[in-house]
């Protein structure tokens, strides 16, 4: 498996263990450890580059080596096994990574794994509240307050957005890119591993883009907020307008008003968890924890909505 990583900002060949693990933890992939299983003649590589808001690492130790990870809460990271193969210890499960192999990694996850002489390996680091942002921005709604990526391993699509996007991060001179272009990139890529890898997040019916910039705040405040009661005042001093003006706004961009666009949005919530997570067991928990206090009322506007009641998608779910 390969990719092509022609520019980058820094390179180490042939460099210590200590000096590898030094320049992980400095650029943002956690604490390393590597313990060599033989001796014998280093054939260390490295290449690290930063990309609007990631961290991006090409490396291969060159000999044996059990390596002890620990995440902190740096992000989330996307481990991709190159060459050779890795066996590793995580989520108190064993798993062989063979060349083609990937798997998310959780913020404060440590792993160790045993690497085999000719294993390489490429890791993406995603800062949490940026994969968080992208979830809200792409209209997705998460069953949990953290995102969670299933702890499987699954072959890297050698085809399609993913690998493309990366491959051309990898390539790509960044001054020859503005800021936003950066960023955006980021988000793409961001949205592609969502769409790759089995997680707690799904696509909610509202639209998330909206040509207002005060359309694109209030979605965001309220899924910042969204157990919390909202005020329609609360709203309105968001933006600095009046609470007329706010109607108007909301009529002239959504058709909806401010209270039934905020309904939608934690009924879209609340089919989230019921959907994906499995600490749920039943649909009083969910709709007291959106503010849904009259239970009736909560089953009819989320059939409504979402097409079903909420008892059929926790049943669903449970199966």
């Amino acid at each position: 498996m390969r990719f092509d990583f022609s520019v980058y900002d820094l390179q180490a060949v042939d460099a210590s263990t200590q000096t590898l693990a030094s320049i992980l933890f400095n650029k943002g992939f956690g604490e390393y450890h590597f313990t060599e299983k033989t001796r014998q003649q280093k054939q260390s590589t490295l290449k690290f580059k930063a990309f609007g808001g990631l961290s991006i690492v090409e490396y291969g130790v060159g000999i044996a080596s059990y390596v002890s990870m620990s995440n902190a809460d740096l992000g989330y990271q996307l481990h991709v096994v190159l060459t050779g193969h890795s066996t590793e210890q995580c989520h108190n499960s064993g798993r062989m990574l063979r060349a083609g192999d990937s798997m998310m990694i959780m913020p404060k996850e440590q792993m160790i794994s045993y690497d085999s002489t000719d294993c390489k390996k490429l890791i993406v680091t995603i800062p949490t509240e940026f994969l968080h942002q992208t979830v809200r921005e792409f209209g997705y709604f998460c069953a949990t307050e953290q995102i969670h990526f299933a702890p499987v391993v699954s072959r890297f699509p050698m085809a399609g957005p993913l690998f493309n996007l990366l491959n051309d991060m990898l390539q790509q001179d960044k001054s020859a890119l503005g800021e936003r272009a950066l960023v955006y990139y980021c988000k793409l890529l961001s949205g592609a591993i969502l769409n790759v890898f089995h997680n707690t997040v799904v696509p909610g019916s509202l639209s998330a883009e909206s040509l207002h910039r005060h359309i694109t705040r209030i979605r965001h405040y309220v899924l910042d907020n969204i157990t919390t009661d909202i005020t329609i005042e609360e709203l309105a001093h968001l933006c600095q307008i009046s609470r007329k003006s706010l109607y108007n706004l909301f009529e002239r961009e959504t058709g909806l008003t401010p209270s039934t666009y905020v309904r939608r949005l934690k009924l879209e919530s609340a089919h989230a968890e019921l959907k994906n997570n499995e600490r749920i067991k039943n649909v009083t928990q969910v709709a007291l924890k959106y503010g849904f206090t009259n239970l009736g009322r909560f089953s009819a506007q989320y059939r409504e909505q979402i097409g079903e009641l909420p008892s059929q998608t926790l049943r669903d779910f449970s199966y």
